[in-house]
């Protein structure tokens, strides 16, 4: 490894983040100035295009760009490349800038805007707009970033050298440990940056404020701004979203290599589905048990590191001899994916706290009510919806993982994602599809069970 590939990766990262933010950011300005269904519609579609599985997006432009890809005849790009790299994480990674700059920009207030009642146009976006979310954006920048520069799946599979990717293959190739401690600190340096960057800095929800009126900040953006930034964000949500399902499902080999697809991958599918939704539930329950915690705030280290070094970390300390037993088993993914996304719990059991009212908590505690009636009767009635929510992000995070369990994965454990990762370097994009159509079913599971059990529920009750 050398600095050049370090500064290719540094390249990358940057790329991504200017275009993320941008695109992130002008979606924000149309949603602040959007109503009804627009706003779901794009609302949705950034959540739903953020929550799409990597390889997906990427087995979609191989499919279009490939060495064979239906639009190389009229479209000669070539998606094996630094530009085609950063084409498809931009294209995974605007969402987050978009959610965290409308939270900002939801905290505009009418006051604000009555103060100067004649800006309008570009200058309010300049001297108003940009202003009032300026820190959101440039918290979003870094976590796109250190998301960027830390993703070797896509890098790898377009085969764009880059330094995390070149870790992976140097160390599964020799699992020489001083060479990875070696090479392996450059990498731990960008997510302390990222924690330092955002230490004691507040985050903007976009739930937590109602923001001014949609017509009247588009009525003061004017109708030609407008107009384009729509046009922007419906085009982003289409590229990001609605292609690659629409290259998924309407591609007739992914039907017919369906069947063949479970049956040839029945074990990692069953894995794939009991290892998220273990995990997720562990993640859930211990961010429960520490949320009261400030100090735990340090396990964001562990998610902004790349898996791939985190997966080196745990073999270095659990294979040894005395742990045989636990090392060569489903266990070391439970901890591997416990410890990576251990802060969404903790910060998801920490929001959910919050949203409980806190004149029946202080009751409660002045009742010296036992915890777990504390939970069954005033955490699980009103903070139930985000529990399950943190549990559904975590669980959808653990499906599509890859990097943290590549080198760590024992013998007959081999989940959807890795089988997915392993053939598109392969070029077998209808298999790939299939694969993708059943995780996606995976995805959209616990949904359709939570919604049954819903309405049984409320029928109960009636």
């Amino acid at each position: 490894m050398s600095w050049g590939l370090l500064l290719n990766s540094f390249g990358l990262a940057l790329l991504v983040t200017i275009f993320a933010s941008c695109i992130g950011w002008i979606v924000a300005v149309f949603l602040a100035t959007a109503a009804g269904r627009w706003r779901i519609v794009v609302l949705v579609g950034a959540v739903a295009a953020f929550s799409l599985p990597p390889f997906l997006v990427v087995n979609t432009w191989l499919g279009l760009l490939g060495n064979v890809g239906l639009l190389r005849p009229v479209l000669p790009l070539d998606v094996y490349s630094f530009g085609g790299a950063v084409w498809v994480l931009t294209l995974m990674l605007w969402p987050v800038p978009c959610l965290m700059s409308y939270g900002a920009l939801k905290r505009l207030t009418t006051e604000l805007l009555d103060a100067e009642p004649g800006l309008g146009g570009w200058p309010l976006v300049s001297e108003v707009l940009l202003p009032i979310s300026g820190t959101a954006l440039m918290q979003s920048g870094v976590i796109v970033f250190a998301l960027a520069f830390n993703n070797f799946s896509v890098p790898a599979i377009l085969q764009v050298n880059v330094y995390p990717a070149q870790f992976w293959v140097e160390f599964s190739s020799s699992y020489n440990f001083k060479l990875a401690w070696k090479y392996g600190w450059v990498l731990v340096v960008l997510p302390l940056v990222v924690l330092l960057v955002l230490r004691g800095r507040e985050i903007a929800w976009p739930w937590e404020s109602p923001g001014v009126s949609a017509g009247l900040l588009a009525d003061r953006l004017g109708q030609a701004l407008w107009r384009a930034m729509a046009c922007l964000a419906l085009f982003v949500v289409a590229i990001s979203l609605l292609l690659p399902l629409g290259h998924l499902l309407i591609d007739a080999r992914t039907w017919s290599d369906f069947p063949d697809a479970i049956r040839a991958g029945a074990r990692s599918i069953w894995n794939s589905f009991w290892l998220a939704s273990v995990a997720a539930a562990l993640v859930v329950g211990l961010g429960a048990l520490t949320s009261g915690y400030g100090k735990f705030r340090l396990a964001w280290l562990l998610f902004f590191l790349p898996g791939v070094l985190l997966g080196v970390g745990l073999i270095s300390v659990f294979n040894l001899q005395w742990l045989g037993w636990f090392y060569g088993g489903s266990g070391m993914m439970l901890v591997a994916l416990g410890l990576r996304y251990f802060a969404l719990g903790w910060e998801g059991m920490r929001l959910a706290k919050r949203s409980v009212d806190a004149d029946l908590r202080n009751v409660v505690d002045l009742s010296g009510v036992p915890w777990w009636q504390r939970w069954r009767h005033l955490f699980l009635p009103q903070a139930g919806w985000a529990i399950a929510a943190g549990w559904y992000v975590i669980y959808l995070l653990c499906l599509w993982d890859t990097e943290t369990v590549v080198l760590i994965v024992p013998p007959g454990g081999e989940t959807l994602a890795l089988r997915v990762f392993n053939l598109l370097h392969y070029g077998h994009h209808a298999q790939v599809n299939a694969l993708c159509l059943i995780l996606l079913l995976l995805a959209v599971l616990p949904l359709v069970v939570g919604g049954v059990l819903a309405v049984i529920v409320k029928r109960k009750e009636q």
